[in-house]
């Protein structure tokens, strides 16, 4: 998509630490799943009133093989609440690669204002993973790309209301910009494009604010710094960790 690699180069490279209150960040995380243990360079930037978002997973090597790649971007806009004008971040495109085997599994994305669906074409090796196809949007207020989700909860200012709230659930979507690879490749996770999710504040936790993401029966667990700059992500039932070089608590046990 023009408008994704467009955005991408104006992003440009940043060597600043992941903090959704900044206009613009980058990081390298360790992230271990049951595979083994790899890299992951997460980056993103505000590019014209749109998130612009960069995930790129490295084998542990000295070779930096790409073995998974994602680019979203979400734009800023408003949706009416009661009377008023409620600013939400909201999806717009995306792009995901994958490399199974030593082949390139791929899918993009592009919303669909007229029809309120996402347009989704996938190409791979395999037949069954070919082709376009439109998938309506639920009803919701917010919806967030899965590789997306620490910057989208900040930007609707999900974070914030859940803190305010404490321990009432707040509602958005999940947008699995994997799809369908990813649900191919984990356990209990469900074939769909959008997935129900509820956030919740679960307290403090070495001096981090803690949150809970249910998706799918599942919990994804985030860790920010008191500014909200993302420090670690845990998903318990997956075995998948992804944390900040040198933290001392590794495993989804100990978050």
């Amino acid at each position: 998509m023009k408008i994704l690699l467009v955005l991408l180069l104006a992003a440009g490279c940043s060597s600043r630490g992941i903090s959704p209150s900044q206009t613009e960040g980058k990081t390298t995380y360790s992230y271990t799943d049951v595979a083994g243990t790899y890299r992951i360079a997460r980056e993103f930037k505000m590019v014209k009133q749109r998130l612009v978002s960069r995930n790129v997973l490295l084998s542990s090597g000295s070779d930096n093989k790409t073995l998974e790649k994602s680019i979203t971007v979400s734009k800023l806009g408003s949706i009416r609440s009661n009377k008023s004008r409620l600013i939400t971040l909201r999806p717009e495109a995306s792009e995901f690669s994958v490399w199974l085997e030593g082949k390139k599994y791929s899918s993009s994305m592009r919303i669909n204002p007229k029809t309120k669906s996402m347009r989704v074409t996938l190409d791979s090796p395999e037949s069954r993973w070919r082709g376009t196809q439109e998938i309506p949007f639920p009803k919701g207020k917010f919806f967030c790309f899965y590789n997306q989700i620490p910057e989208c909860l900040y930007r609707n200012s999900l974070l914030q209301n859940a803190y305010d709230t404490k321990k009432k659930k707040l509602e958005f979507f999940v947008i699995w910009d994997n799809y369908p690879y990813l649900q191919d490749q984990l356990s209990h996770v469900g074939k769909n494009l959008f997935a129900p999710a509820t956030l919740k504040f679960d307290g403090e936790i070495k001096n981090n604010f803690r949150y809970i993401v249910e998706v799918e029966g599942q919990i994804i667990l985030y860790q920010f710094t008191k500014s909200l700059d993302l420090v670690k992500m845990a998903w318990i039932a997956q075995g998948i960790t992804m944390a900040v070089p040198g933290d001392d608590t590794n495993s989804a046990e100990e978050m």
